[in-house]
């Protein structure tokens, strides 16, 4: 349970968050202000993960130069919280120029099973990266004594990089070398065609949407055991759609694969 649950819900927790940062990237120059989104997420239909996540960053249809905000609670949910507690809380900051973004500060907390961690990483001058995990484990012990977090970013602020391009070139692109607090990995976006969603459960949005696809490379920090048995998210797609209006195309949904199964977070919710 724990190598299936975990990587999967905590991999698509994070890529929902920073994606979520579009709906406000892209938001005309007099709604600068934040934007809630929540997801649900589905597993063979079933409701297993919650993601409400709020933003903050600079206005205009391609964005200027400025400060973002991201905020974000994840949790499973329903028949699956009892038998797998699990939450996480995410908050990031840092500057956006040139569409390009300059991390400041990562903070994450995360439950799992009553067992908490707690890791804040900061950003300084030529790459560095420093990193306080509370309990010292043995991944950031790694991480600080190799350097492999240095000249890397969050998850969250390598997609308000992208999107930010994304709103200049209306293309999903890029290679993005990320590190989460504890996993050091490489995440490839390209860009594919256009579908037609079908409404789920509890859908904002069905309808046309342009689709984006993940490949992340593991490269630091994870199981051998789930590794091999492929329970990390091998590959990733989102769908971008104008689904609110005076906003252009935001993630409506998002979808994980590992070896065991699909799972699905989708759009529910938008509050200015």
């Amino acid at each position: 349970m724990r190598y299936f649950s975990m990587p999967l819900l905590a991999g698509l927790a994070a890529l929902g968050l920073a994606m979520a940062g579009l709906a406000v990237l892209n938001a005309p120059a007099r709604a600068a202000r934040p934007v809630t989104l929540t997801y649900a997420g589905y597993m063979a239909g079933l409701p297993v993960f919650s993601l409400t996540t709020t933003v903050s960053l600079p206005a205009g249809t391609v964005p200027g130069n400025g400060g973002y905000s991201i905020a974000a609670d994840g949790q499973t949910a329903g028949n699956f919280r009892m038998l797998y507690p699990y939450q996480a809380s995410v908050k990031a900051n840092g500057a956006l120029a040139g569409q390009k973004a300059a991390p400041q500060r990562f903070q994450s907390v995360s439950q799992v099973m009553g067992r908490q961690e707690a890791v804040t990483l900061t950003y300084g001058s030529g790459g560095k990266v420093g990193i306080n995990a509370q309990p010292l484990t043995r991944q950031a012990q790694e991480a600080a004594a190799q350097g492999f977090a240095n000249g890397t970013m969050d998850p969250a602020s390598a997609v308000v990089g992208l999107v930010a391009h994304f709103a200049k070139t209306h293309q999903c692109e890029g290679t993005y070398k990320l590190f989460d607090g504890v996993r050091r990995y490489d995440l490839t976006l390209a860009q594919g065609g256009f579908v037609d969603l079908a409404p789920l459960q509890q859908s904002y949005y069905d309808g046309s949407a342009t689709e984006c696809r993940a490949e992340p490379q593991l490269l630091q920090g994870f199981s051998n055991v789930a590794q091999q048995s492929q329970f990390y998210p091998q590959s990733a797609r989102l769908w971008l759609a104008p689904a609110v209006e005076g906003l252009p195309a935001i993630p409506v949904r998002i979808e994980a694969q590992n070896a065991l199964g699909v799972m699905v977070l989708d759009l529910v919710s938008v509050q200015p």
